[in-house]
């Protein structure tokens, strides 16, 4: 009994940093992905201005 309690604790935490590991690496993507966006947007800015920020 006590080796199945255990082993039952063992596959519980085997979980628990899979489930963090996946967590990170959608956080760390997430950052990559939101640096993309924004050179995405700031290109088109530039093409549709021709690079000139808007002076008022």
């Amino acid at each position: 009994m006590l080796v199945k309690i255990r082993r039952n604790g063992q596959s519980i935490v085997e979980y628990a940093v899979i489930i963090i590991m996946f967590i990170a690496v959608f956080i760390v993507m997430g950052a990559y992905y939101k640096r993309s966006l924004q050179g995405r947007y700031r290109q088109a800015g530039d093409i549709l201005g021709g690079g000139e920020q808007h002076t008022p």
